[in-house]
């Protein structure tokens, strides 16, 4: 049954990491619950029973419609049970990002791999997904851009500045992944490349994440568009500006400068 569900994901082209989580947590799911009787009671009870973030507990029933949904739809169900689960609450987080002083020290002593993971996160700002997918194919030190598959299959074209290209060239790489697997033929995998962007920074005494990389490409990217959403949108590739707009709150000042230019009806000279 499940590799049923499986080869759906897969034909409709969903991305490997997504394919994954859904499958592991459809397999617990359907080993541990009669779920083709439960209702949402239960559902509820087998997902906040797991010691997990609240954040991973909101994904594990997001996995879990989109499971139902497949099965209300090849007739194994003939309900949905998630309609009435209630996810929990997540309070609205502020990007977190990585410092340039940090990013420096660790730059200064990293090897060629592991700076060019840095600093197309920190100025280009790549997912770890991105960067383990990403292949010489995608792309072209002479036209100074590379071609990004992101999220929900959307495609976007990252043009870097030249001394950012200077450490991908640095690679020396002509064709197949530009990070590959070190025992495997084929690119590394997204855990891997966050797991060693973490490593990285701890070494060098910093608790700085791989994504707080992509924070800190977003703030700076919203500074020097001079605060363009649907520009800085695109160049994080995100769904919607909405998601976007959390950066605006890290460039002190915006918020005042905006009110300040709103006056009165007749009072500005003429």
């Amino acid at each position: 049954m499940l590799r049923n569900y499986h080869l759906y994901m897969r034909r409709r082209r969903f991305a490997p990491g997504t394919v994954a989580a859904r499958i592991s947590c459809a397999r617990r799911y359907v080993t541990e619950v009669d779920w083709r009787g439960a209702d949402f009671h239960e559902i509820e009870e087998w997902v906040y029973s797991h010691k997990i973030t609240p954040r991973s507990q909101r994904n594990e029933i997001g996995y879990l419609k989109a499971f139902y949904r497949w099965a209300l739809r090849e007739g194994l169900v003939d309900r949905d049970p998630t309609g009435l689960v209630d996810a929990p609450r997540l309070p609205m987080l502020l990007p977190r990002p990585a410092p340039d002083a940090h990013i420096e020290h660790v730059l200064a002593g990293a090897d060629v791999e592991t700076a060019a993971v840095v600093v197309l996160m920190a100025c280009g700002g790549l997912r770890c997904t991105e960067i383990a997918e990403l292949r010489w194919c995608d792309v072209d030190l002479s036209e100074e851009w590379v071609h990004v598959m992101g999220k929900g299959r959307r495609e976007r074209r990252i043009f870097l500045a030249p001394e950012v290209l200077a450490y991908l060239a640095a690679l020396d790489g002509t064709e197949g992944p530009v990070f590959p697997a070190v025992l495997a033929d084929g690119h590394r995998s997204a855990a891997r490349i966050s797991q060693l962007v973490c490593r990285t920074f701890r070494a060098a005494g910093f608790p700085t994440t791989a994504h707080q990389l992509r924070h800190r490409a977003a703030t700076e990217a919203y500074k020097a568009t001079g605060g363009n959403l649907l520009a800085v949108r695109d160049f994080l590739g995100h769904a919607s500006v909405a998601t976007t707009q959390i950066y605006t709150k890290l460039v002190p000042g915006e918020a005042a400068r905006a009110s300040r230019a709103v006056s009165l009806p007749g009072s500005r000279a003429a």
